[in-house]
């Protein structure tokens, strides 16, 4: 591997889906749900309680750890793939970024997003489809609650697929002035409307000469999840033809209730959707 570079953002956003169409790239391999953020942390815990750590040199040991996760993160995608570039893709990255900064000041990250009303429509077909997933408590389930409040739930609850990244934006955006050059925002709409325009700017930012995808013919990930373990509103599975998506929110959602998504969540659409308000 000569190259790692991360995918976080949004839930619903298409993700899973240009990781796939990006796997098609002989030079560029990408994951599901990496699991890597949560070795970050176990490290980070251990090197931070235990004596024998503490007692080494400050610089030492921070020199050490961040050496250890590097050629470690080298040997887990070099376990899998011998493609040069690797996309990982978690939101839970966005957490880390201090750590994936350190680690290489090179690294890309790529970050998916969509209009709000649409991730929250997206996530009521979920609530829909798979029934016996339950949210919440058995007093109390997620479903039970009304739309109105299952559409703040949706955004506000910090633990849930929404909320946890949504809450974390403003904290990227502000790592993403610092290092302007190496992120960017892909809006679900813009690459739902003009697909290859949208990766051959991706291309062009990752300074990666352009592939001739086959949107007709995506392929299967080798990186394959299985779904039924993370007990929530969750799926990846994508289709193998990309087909353009019409926005769902204006059939499901009241004026009403889709006024209420653009007030409640005010700063995530004056930075990422001005044109909306």
């Amino acid at each position: 591997m000569q190259q790692l570079h991360y995918c976080l953002g949004l839930p619903r956003t298409c993700s899973s889906v240009i990781m796939n169409i990006l796997n098609e790239n002989p030079r560029i391999f990408t994951t599901g749900t990496c699991p890597l953020p949560y070795l970050i942390d176990a490290s980070r815990n251990m090197s931070s309680q235990v004596s024998e750590f503490i007692a080494i040199d400050k610089d030492v040991l921070n020199n050490a750890y961040l050496n250890f996760l590097r050629q470690g993160f080298k040997g887990w995608f070099e376990s899998m793939t011998d493609k040069p570039i690797v996309f990982s893709k978690s939101r839970v990255w966005s957490e880390y970024l201090n750590h994936t900064v350190a680690l290489n000041p090179n690294s890309k990250y790529l970050i998916c997003l969509r209009d709000l009303r649409d991730i929250i429509c997206s996530f009521e077909t979920l609530l829909e489809k798979y029934p016996m997933t339950l949210i919440g408590d058995t007093q109390m389930p997620f479903q039970h609650n009304t739309f109105e409040k299952r559409m703040e739930l949706y955004c506000t609850d910090g633990m849930a697929n929404l909320g946890r990244p949504l809450n974390m934006l403003p904290h990227v955006m502000e790592v993403a002035q610092k290092y302007p050059n190496n992120f960017f925002i892909l809006r679900f709409e813009d690459f739902n409307e003009n697909p290859r325009g949208a990766l051959s700017t991706i291309y062009q930012w990752l300074g990666e000469q352009p592939f001739e995808h086959d949107l007709d013919n995506i392929p299967t990930p080798d990186y394959y999840e299985h779904d039924t373990v993370y007990r929530a509103m969750v799926t990846h599975k994508t289709g193998t033809k990309l087909k353009k998506i019409e926005p769902r929110w204006p059939k499901v959602m009241t004026p009403e209730q889709s006024q209420l998504v653009l007030q409640n969540n005010e700063w995530y659409y004056k930075t990422f959707y001005p044109e909306l308000l």
